[in-house]
């Protein structure tokens, strides 16, 4: 799956770095602009379970004091999401997107289908960012900033 994954990166034109790579584990970074922010993509396969994890780092680290708030945010978001999950490390406040598979190393389909999970980790974070900012910084509530997000027209939903 490494060279699958490596493949893909070099067909989207994206700049990245392998910063683990061990025969039970690679893991590759790579730093996205979004239209609401920029990201750090962690791509982290696993081999002898045949797994991908993506995240999508929010360039945002929550507060302390508004941590309670974007667990709300993010409780409320991944309660209509199809694929992938919000989760907040409660004590740094590190926040993520994040879309993890299963793969068949003999699928022919394991390029498409890696291609579009990291698509859609990209486009779900984005996609969130500016509800996450204005609870952390205009003060508005979880669950309006959830139904500002989910009301409006998205072309690349989740």
């Amino acid at each position: 799956m490494k060279n699958i994954v490596i493949k893909v990166l070099n067909h989207l034109g994206y700049k990245y770095q392998i910063i683990v790579d061990k025969p039970q584990q690679t893991i590759i970074r790579l730093g996205m602009q979004l239209d609401n922010g920029r990201a750090d993509i962690y791509i982290d396969i696993r081999p002898e379970q045949e797994q991908v994890l993506i995240s999508a780092v929010s360039p945002v680290i929550v507060p302390a004091h508004k941590r309670n708030a974007i667990a709300e945010f993010i409780t409320r978001a991944n309660f209509g999401l199809i694929i992938g999950s919000f989760e907040m490390d409660y004590n740094d406040g590190e926040l993520k997107y994040k879309c993890n598979f299963l793969y068949d190393e003999d699928d022919c389909m394991s390029e498409k289908v890696f291609a579009r999970n990291l698509l859609i980790s990209f486009h779900t974070l984005d996609k969130y960012l500016p509800g996450i900012m204005t609870v952390l910084y205009a003060n508005v509530m979880p669950h309006s900033a959830i139904a500002q997000i989910e009301n409006a027209p998205d072309h690349n939903q989740n």
